[in-house]
């Protein structure tokens, strides 16, 4: 009995989290069965005497967490310095704590002890490698050794330069035990009934070695404890999904920390509640939205017609009389996420927004204009949320994903409001009013109020719209409370008019089809006069890049350097290729049908997209493969990140000696195709190098999930499953989290901005080394994410990649295509140039076509 209650007491400790501005800090919630009493402060947050004085009385034990630099230099460890000098002096007895460092932490303490942290044997970012723990390490009571562990390090502690007070309590070789453990394994398939709640799978099993303790003079130090003071330090990530007994850890940490106050008669004061003072200054604190009663009621109405038709052709029928577009096109038929489109071509209004002038220009439905600055402690962020609590949606029964709200995008450059920490450098600001900031905003929203939405499964079109509960005088409505219809009257108007839309243009479709028909079937007169244009191979000729080759080179180079500094674990650097239109756009549905008539059938994608900002005459044509991050209405957030790629075998693989004509009917070529595809299956996910990339990822992700969720909600149902498509096999994971009761959709995605896939972790500081790598040039709105904010709170973005953005500079339409990569400590310069210009052919084939 009194173990049990010494066990629930161990769980009223408070404990503070120093974070090291780290993009994995927020996971180890996710192991503390105390998040109740604990608070994360950054490392910078106060100065030594603040802290010792006003925030170290309040906790009972610290955790130093992982971070980006060297424990040597004071702006990467910040307050973890003087903390950890403290513990040596006597003096300072009252600022003694048992302390928990971790990577960056664990190499503070020894290099403050008297430690030497030197280059790694091998640079390891998410690899795993097996950790043999030492009998007398109270961290690893109850862990079975070895056990596997992630490494996200550039740097360790020397074991010849360990002091005498620190002791080696785990080590690991430097071999390929996961490669070897990954080829005795079967792959993963995705299936969805294979969800289960002990996600045993992240981890791989252990295979058989021989005693390695005569080769104990080359191990890596994993693991210390100093032999009188309550100190413990690892260099692997215990917090990361794939870390075998990383809550056993925490828990053992935290009954040593007991352990500790007993034995030395120190009086804990657990029963007393944490000072909310305290808990105010909580990094999770900032993440919490506070909810704001709505202004105006919406009701939502849905109607669904008999009559169906492609969503392509029914915007070809609005093209000519919109105002604005808004087309979230899922225009894969065979991908699971196909599901639904959105149509839009009558905002209520739109806006877009200038991060350095902090100016928001509105334009309604009836062509009145408005600018509004925000105050400098306001964001973009908190407007948009805003404005969606401005409203209060009553819903039918009617399923719908969508119920009216914002769609639009946020781009890259919104980190500058996003990223905690970040400051725009100096070579980024801009004073003129008169700049070029406006032809590519850096957010751009449409409020959609009356849409088409299409079933694609089902084959059904639904028209929605808005209606407001009460008539306003449209002299005294704002921009905002101009949504929705103000009478039954006018809103049965418009659903008249657009089901005949959607009959009108199935009629067209129809008689097309019997004229193709009749074409077919009558005999040609004559060959075409005209050549059609055929696509040449190479299409780099099409675009001049921002960055030339031997430029891009060097930074690669760069990057490769600062990762080995132990600055970043990978970093995704980018360019941007842009071309001119010359006289091929006439009109902007011109443009337009380069998306509708090209881009979305060649290069066919589940989150694809056409957005149009008349406030700036900017269109967005997106053909992105990857969602960021969907909200459903009760506050369920998930993303699903896709990194490793393999073709299907899906043409005959027999031998050439064996190959005949209609060889693939032959049972035997089928069998053996079938067995290559499984082979490339098994390959792509035991290959290492793609499972690092995920895995960084995935840790990556949970972490921004961790600051707006409940931690413990926080999983990974399915860790590198294998998914199969028509063309390619993919290597997805899957991460879910339930919101915080008062946290919004726009809260959320704005806490996970920028994707992580696009800037490389920790994510602070590899934002920050690609501002200088990338000369300080906007991405504009590449690498920022675009979808929808619904009103009945659920949200669905994707990441801008694979898309042409469409500006108007100096009266002439020009295309910008970003592209890019992550750089990692193996990657290879020259191929990482080639796969860059590779990607922009997702976009570039068709411009050429569309100029042919």
């Amino acid at each position: 009995m009194l173990a049990n209650h010494d066990d629930q007491r161990q769980t009223m400790l408070k404990t503070l989290i120093i974070d090291n501005y780290d993009s994995y800090t927020f996971n180890l919630l996710q192991l503390c069965s105390n998040v109740a009493n604990i608070v994360v402060i950054r490392n910078d947050q106060f100065s030594w005497d603040e802290f010792k004085e006003n925030v170290l009385p309040h906790f009972h034990n610290i955790i130093i967490s992982p971070g980006p630099g060297r424990p040597e230099r004071a702006s990467d460890f910040g307050i973890c310095a003087p903390l950890i000098e403290a513990q040596l002096d006597p003096a300072q007895i009252k600022f003694h704590r048992p302390i928990f460092g971790i990577c960056l932490g664990h190499q503070g303490i020894a290099h403050i002890f008297g430690g030497k942290v030197t280059y790694a044997p091998r640079i390891m970012h998410g690899r795993l490698s097996q950790i043999h723990t030492l009998n007398d390490g109270a961290l690893f009571e109850s862990c079975s050794s070895p056990f596997w562990a992630v490494r996200y390090h550039s740097l360790v502690v020397d074991k010849c330069s360990l002091p005498d007070d620190l002791v080696l309590t785990a080590y690991c070789e430097e071999d390929d035990a996961d490669v070897e453990a990954l080829r005795n394994a079967t792959y993963i398939a995705d299936r969805d009934v294979e969800e289960g709640v002990e996600e045993s799978h992240h981890f791989l099993a252990h295979p058989s070695s021989a005693d390695s303790s005569d080769r104990a003079n080359v191990v890596t130090v994993m693991g210390f404890q100093h032999k009188s003071l309550p100190l413990w330090g690892v260099q692997f990530h215990p917090e990361s999904v794939s870390t075998e007994y990383g809550a056993q850890m925490i828990s053992n940490f935290a009954q040593e920390s007991y352990k500790w106050y007993k034995s030395n008669g120190i009086e804990m004061m657990l029963d007393e509640p944490m000072n909310p003072t305290i808990r105010s200054l909580s990094a999770l604190s900032a993440h919490v939205s506070q909810a704001k009663s709505p202004k105006s009621r919406l009701r939502f109405v849905s109607k669904t017609i008999e009559a169906y038709v492609a969503p392509e052709h029914l915007f070809e029928r609005l093209c000519a009389e919109a105002h604005g577009v808004s087309w979230l096109d899922s225009s894969r038929k065979g991908s699971p996420y196909s599901t639904m489109s959105i149509l839009a071509v009558d905002p209520a209004f739109t806006m877009t927004y200038s991060t350095l002038h902090r100016r928001v220009d509105m334009m309604n439905r009836h062509g009145h204009r408005q600018s509004i600055r925000l105050n400098e402690k306001d964001d973009y962020f908190r407007y948009v949320s805003s404005i969606l609590n401005d409203y209060e949606l009553e819903k039918d029964d009617a399923v719908q994903s969508f119920c009216g709200g914002l769609v639009g995008y946020f781009g890259y450059e919104m980190k500058r409001e996003s990223i905690t920490g970040y400051t725009t450098p100096k070579e980024q600001r801009c004073s003129s009013e008169s700049c070029n900031c406006s032809q590519e905003p850096d957010a751009g929203f449409q409020f959609v109020d009356r849409f088409w939405t299409f079933d694609l499964k089902a084959r059904q079109v639904h028209l929605c719209c808005l209606i407001r509960d009460e008539r306003i005088d449209s002299e005294q409505q704002t921009m905002q409370q101009r949504v929705g219809f103000d009478s039954d009257e006018a809103m049965n108007a418009w659903l008249s008019y657009a089901e005949q839309a959607v009959q009108q243009a199935a009629e067209t479709v129809r008689r097309l089809s019997l004229a193709a028909d009749y074409m077919s079937m009558t005999p040609a007169s004559s060959t075409p006069s005209t050549p059609v244009p055929r696509m040449g191979a190479d299409s780099s000729d099409l675009f001049v890049t921002e960055a030339q080759h031997d430029r891009y080179l060097d930074a690669i180079k760069q990057c490769i350097h600062e990762i080995h500094e132990g600055e970043s674990y990978e970093i995704c650097l980018t360019t941007r290729f842009r071309t001119g239109l010359a006289d091929a756009v006439g009109h902007r549905t011109d443009l337009w049908r380069l998306y509708s008539h090209h881009l979305r059938k060649n290069n066919p994608a589940p989150f694809s997209a056409l957005l149009h900002f008349p406030t700036c005459d900017m269109s967005i044509l997106s053909s992105s493969p990857e969602r960021f991050l969907s909200i459903s209405a009760t506050g369920v957030a998930e993303m699903k990140p896709i990194k490793g790629t393999m073709a299907r075998a899906l043409e005959c693989v027999c031998p050439k000696e064996e190959a005949y004509m209609h060889c693939e009917d032959n049972e035997l070529c089928l069998a053996r195709r079938l067995a290559e595809d499984e082979r490339r299956k098994q390959a792509l996910w035991q290959d290492v190098k793609e499972r690092a990339e995920n895995l960084m990822i995935v840790d990556l992700i949970r972490n921004d999930l961790a600051q707006v969720c409940r931690p413990s909600t926080v999983r990974v149902p399915k860790l590198m499953h294998v998914e199969t498509y028509e063309k390619v096999h993919h290597l997805v994971s899957t991460i879910r989290g339930v919101l915080h009761p008062h946290v919004t959709s726009v809260e959320a995605v704005k806490t996970c901005f920028p994707p992580g896939s696009m800037t490389g972790a920790p994510k602070l500081r590899s934002v920050q080394l690609l501002d200088q790598l990338e000369g300080h040039r906007p991405r504009g709105v590449y690498s920022g994410c675009l979808g929808y904010f619904s009103l009945d709170g659920s949200a669905d973005f994707s990441v801008v990649i694979r898309t042409a953005v469409a500006t108007n500079v100096s009266e002439q339409v020009e295309i910008s295509v970003g592209a890019g990569g992550a750089v990692t400590f193996l990657s290879d310069p020259e191929q990482e140039w080639r796969e860059t210009l590779l990607k922009t052919k997702s976009v570039a084939p068709s411009i050429r076509e569309f100029l042919s």
